[in-house]
């Protein structure tokens, strides 16, 4: 854990000193700037669903350990994941922002420097920060933060609400995916983007999606908090 948070800060670092480095000779306009943190933040949310559905989806304790391991205790025990400290949580985006992220950022660099790589610089450095606080975000999703500041953000969509993520659970943890701010579930559970990711690697792999995850609930369920511990009114959240 403590080496993927830590390639994934190098992964920051790398995209801040090239914007730093490169901002004169790239000349990007502030519409470049302004769109690309804008683009930046709808990519780390729709990372966070796809690094969530992995988890929820196809990868199993024997595979990933504790982090999978942590994935399947929340859809029976949401309230649990509050407890773990922020390395845990950092770990589970800053595993695969620093392995793809930190290649894209390497190609992006690769490039002659112009406003198009600078654009996509931001992109990278915008996702690979939201994935290593993804899991810190999440957790917005399951309590009431006392901060007026924190709850005007949720009510303007900003950050994930627990009324927005409530759904994620109660729909049975197969849409609404995304946790940092809910803006790519929309477009994603409309066009049944994880159904057909579904479809297409069970017709390669012939895997079967949430096979693990229906053991495990079918295991854990009794003891679970499932609803209750979601529900935005809820004494628990």
């Amino acid at each position: 854990m403590r080496m993927s948070v830590a390639a994934n800060l190098a992964v920051m670092t790398f995209c801040a000193g090239c914007l730093v480095l490169r901002y004169d000779s790239a000349s990007p306009s502030w519409p470049c700037i302004v769109i690309g943190l804008l683009a930046g933040y709808f990519c780390a949310d729709f990372a966070s669903g796809l690094v969530h559905w992995a988890m929820d989806t196809w990868f199993s304790g024997a595979v990933l350990g504790r982090a999978v391991a942590i994935a399947r205790e929340h859809h029976t025990h949401p309230r649990n994941i509050l407890a773990y400290g922020f390395l845990e949580h950092a770990a589970l985006g800053s595993a695969p922002s620093a392995v793809f992220i930190g290649l894209s950022a390497t190609i992006t660099a690769c490039h002659a420097n112009s406003p198009t790589s600078y654009f996509f610089m931001i992109i990278w450095l915008v996702t690979s920060t939201c994935l290593l606080f993804g899991t810190s975000l999440h957790n917005l999703g399951h309590k009431r933060p006392r901060s007026a500041l924190v709850r005007m953000a949720q009510t303007m969509h900003l950050i994930i609400s627990p009324e927005h993520h409530l759904v994620h659970h109660r729909g049975g943890q197969i849409a609404r995916y995304c946790v940092i701010n809910g803006w790519a579930n929309y477009p994603c559970d409309r066009l049944h983007v994880w159904r057909g990711l579904e479809r297409l690697v069970r017709t390669l792999t012939g895997a079967v999606p949430r096979s693990d995850d229906h053991d495990w609930q079918r295991r854990y369920r009794q003891t679970g908090t499932l609803f209750r511990a979601c529900r935005p009114d809820s004494q628990h959240t």
